[in-house]
């Protein structure tokens, strides 16, 4: 028995110990399996959130901190969750929730990048240290830490230690942080040279990429943008704009002046092609509305360096109804109006948008307003420029001052405003000493020598555009001047070869267009009519309602130098004893070279008693700018009159002068004539003209013209008008107001009166009045006419008699 009860007592205490270790199994047992099935959810949660799915771990976290206290790893992963979403504010808070020092470096790394992007960058700094960044052998966790040394504003450390880093490692990630570091402090061109060796270390680097494609917006760079973007996946907004800085960039190398002649519109005509395709595609995107207004407006500066002006300015009108342009745009636009001979449209543009710093649009401004005769608008501009433009320039950080060349043109503004003024003298003072003061400078010597052309000293002008051929002889400017020259000198064949050399190399420059032109109208055939009608008189020379017609038509220049022409004359009148009239048919030959005019004709007369031949040979001598002589020999020409004609009396005449020029506003000419009547009579006149200029101006020119004429005639009684010794002194006063000029064209109006005596040898002295007024009509350089009327009245035998008339001329090239 007492075996049995120490048997059935041990079985109890045994039974006690299994149902307690059968309890402890069962408790653990269901634990460990929540625990379980709580970790697998939990990495499932993790698993979504990498993929992108941040909500369900993050709410599942939230939910377990109010049932317990967290893990250090819930808690690291919790904040790195909340910056895989962008929760910077939720990593700030954990942290400050969470005694942060015993994370690890990993997580509190990424709470200093929360702190970065929250622009706390102290706070950032202290994390990014306590986690060992700043000496991190890890170039991203380093790169972090010097960026955020540069967004902290301490630039002097930053750059040293991010040029030691990029040294060192000589990385791309390592020069995209120096270059980051470099542009926050400022040094955009060291930030954009950082950049450009981290993209040629990792081209295909996205990032690398993108770094790059800012620091050329940055700096204006835009060479290569389009090899770089294409690697890379920018939106569609991006690409554009990228596409219209490339284009503006090619349109500003288009719109600098080409290395060399042959090429010069190659770039142009590549740009026009790449906008070609650009507006193709921009049309089909509504989205791209606004970038193909831009590429429009851009793709005008590829108009103007390819000189397709006429377009140019339609784009620009097209483009104006939609809104104003930019002041570029505009400027382009003034330019190409000026090209188009439109310079008030051009003026109009300038008048808002000029910048007197922009020292090529003040000078096209300044041509706008002469071309346009703004004359008054264009001194007011000088003026404001001699205040403005000073000599010389400071040199950034050189003790000596440079020469400005905007004060330059300033001076050749002067000088161009006083030749439109019409005050030569002045011009030509100022462009000498500019020319002389500066021998290197070959366009101040083709100005002084475009002074010297327009005050009639041709051979001056050469003189001084040949000694400027040794800075370049093969400059446009010089030649095309040159060509002008050669045209005032007769020297057709060296004018056509320059011509042909500066076409041939640039077509459309001004300067040489104008000469083109020139020498086009040159090579036409010419129409040249002139005559007289007599309205009211009573002269004994001219006869009553007296009628004198000249037409010529001349060929095209054949051989350079000659010309055949033909034409007619007629000439009719009333006189005491009948009517008189001659009919006349013209043949000749013109010879025109250097210095020499000859010319020969061969005339068939009809005045009522039988056929007639008669000729005249008149030809002149240059000798120097002011010096010629000239003469004629005559058959039946223009020093017999119609009434000695009418009375069957012919004659032969040889006439000699010598003229005198010093310039536009002195000249002199002294005529001598001698007449061979076939009634015996032999006539010799004598005729002194002289012209000195009192005033002029841009719109006035007022000259002093006397004039002193004599004859000597051996027979008396004869049936024409024969004084047998005669002398008129007749000074007279004669001005020209230009209505009206723009370019080739132009309206004028001329006045001339005079006031003398007239002695006929057996009569006694009297007065002679004379009044003239004139209109004439310039429409362009083929066609010009005029009429004047005239009046005066003079004694003829001793009694004054008046002659009211008109006279008319047309010149039409074609």
């Amino acid at each position: 028995m007492a075996c049995g009860l120490s048997y059935n007592g041990r079985w109890k205490g045994n039974r006690n110990r299994i149902f307690f270790f059968v309890f402890i199994y069962s408790f653990f047992r269901g634990s460990l399996s929540a625990f379980a099935a709580q970790a697998g959810l939990y990495d499932t949660l993790v698993i979504k959130a990498r993929n992108g799915d941040y909500q369900p771990i993050l709410n599942w976290l939230r939910d377990a901190q109010e049932q317990r206290p967290l893990s250090e790893r819930e808690i690291a992963d919790w904040i790195e969750i909340s910056a895989w979403a962008g929760h910077d504010g939720d990593i700030v808070a954990l942290w400050r929730r969470a005694e942060g020092p015993s994370l690890p470096d990993h997580t509190k790394l990424v709470v200093a990048r929360a702190y970065r992007n929250l622009k706390q960058w102290q706070q950032a700094l202290a994390l990014f240290r306590q986690a060992g960044a700043d000496h991190s052998s890890d170039e991203g966790v380093r790169s972090q830490y010097l960026m955020t040394l540069a967004d902290a504003r301490s630039f002097k450390e930053a750059l040293a230690q991010g040029a030691d880093f990029a040294r060192r490692s000589g990385s791309a990630r390592a020069y995209l942080t120096l270059s980051y570091i470099q542009d926050a402090a400022g040094q955009r061109e060291d930030a954009w040279q950082s950049a450009t060796r981290a993209y040629s270390l990792d081209p295909r680097s996205r990032e690398v990429g993108f770094a790059y494609l800012d620091a050329n917006a940055e700096n204006r760079i835009v060479a290569g943008e389009l090899v770089v973007a294409a690697h890379l996946p920018l939106g569609s907004a991006r690409q554009r704009q990228i596409e219209l800085a490339q284009g503006a960039e090619y349109v500003r190398i288009g719109l600098i002046p080409p290395p060399t002649e042959k090429n010069r519109f190659v770039l142009a005509d590549r740009t026009l092609a790449y906008y070609q395709d650009l507006l193709r595609r921009y049309g089909k995107d509504p989205a791209a509305k606004a970038d193909l207004r831009v590429a429009r407006v851009d793709r005008l500066g590829a108009l103007l360096a390819r000189y397709r002006m006429r377009e140019l300015t339609d784009e620009y009108e097209a483009l104006q109804v939609v809104g104003p342009l930019p002041a570029y745009a505009r400027n382009w636009a003034a330019t190409a109006y000026l090209y188009l001979r439109q310079p008030v449209k051009a003026a109009a543009i300038w008048k808002q948008i000029i910048d007197l710093s922009d020292r090529e649009a003040v000078n096209l401004y300044f041509t706008a307003l002469v071309e346009s005769r703004q004359l008054r608008e264009a001194k007011a501009l000088v003026a404001v420029l001699e205040k403005s433009v000073p000599y010389q320039t400071a040199i950034y950080g050189l003790p000596t001052r440079q020469d400005n060349d905007q004060w330059l043109d300033v001076q050749q503004m002067r000088v161009t405003l006083q030749q439109n003024e019409n005050r030569l003298s002045r011009a030509q003072s100022l462009a000498e000493h500019l020319a002389g003061t500066a021998s290197t400078n070959q366009e101040l010597a083709v100005d002084l020598a475009d002074v010297y052309t327009e005050r009639g000293w041709p051979r001056k002008a050469e003189d001084i555009l040949k000694r400027a051929e040794y800075l370049d002889p093969s400059n446009i400017g010089l030649e095309s001047q040159q060509g002008v020259d050669a045209l005032d000198l007769q020297d057709w064949r060296n004018a056509t070869l320059l011509t042909r050399d500066v076409v041939g190399r640039e077509p459309e420059n001004e300067t040489v267009r104008r000469l083109a032109r020139a020498l086009s109208v040159h090579e036409m055939m010419e129409l040249d009519i002139e005559g007289d009608k007599g309205i009211s008189s009573n002269s004994p020379v001219t006869g009553a309602h007296d009628f004198d017609l000249r037409t010529l038509l001349y060929s095209m220049p054949l051989h350079y130098n000659w010309r055949v022409f033909a034409g007619v004359g007629y000439n009719n009148s009333h006189f005491e004893e009948g009517t008189g009239t001659d009919r006349v048919q013209i043949l000749g030959v013109e010879y025109r070279n250097r210095n020499n005019w000859i010319s020969l004709e061969g005339d068939h007369h009809a005045y009522g008693h039988g056929n007639a031949f008669g000729g005249v040979l008149s030809g002149w001598h240059d000798f120097d700018d002011h010096w010629r002589l000239g003469g004629s020999l005559e058959r039946l020409g223009a020093h017999v009159p119609l009434r000695a004609l009418r009375n069957n009396v012919t004659g032969s005449t040889g006439a000699l002068y010598v003229l005198w020029r010093e310039n536009e506003k002195r000249q002199v000419r002294l005529d001598f004539a001698d007449s061979r009547f076939s009634d015996g009579n032999n006539r010799q006149e004598y005729n002194l003209l002289a012209q000195q200029r009192i005033f002029s101006s841009a719109r006035w020119l007022l000259d002093f013209t006397p004039s002193i004429s004599s004859s000597h005639n051996t027979a008396r009684n004869t049936f024409y008008y024969n004084p047998h010794q005669d002398l008129a002194i007749l000074p007279a006063i004669t001005a020209e107001e230009i209505l009206y000029r723009r370019y080739e064209m132009q309206w004028s109006q001329t006045f001339e009166i005079g006031e003398g005596v007239y002695v006929e040898r057996g009569y006694p002295t009297k007065a002679i009045t004379s009044f003239s007024y004139g209109q004439n009509f310039q429409f362009d350089d083929t066609l010009a006419f005029g009429a004047t009327v005239i009046w005066d009245k003079r004694p003829y035998d001793g009694e004054r008699q008046r002659n009211l008339a008109i006279s008319f001329n047309l010149n039409y090239r074609f």
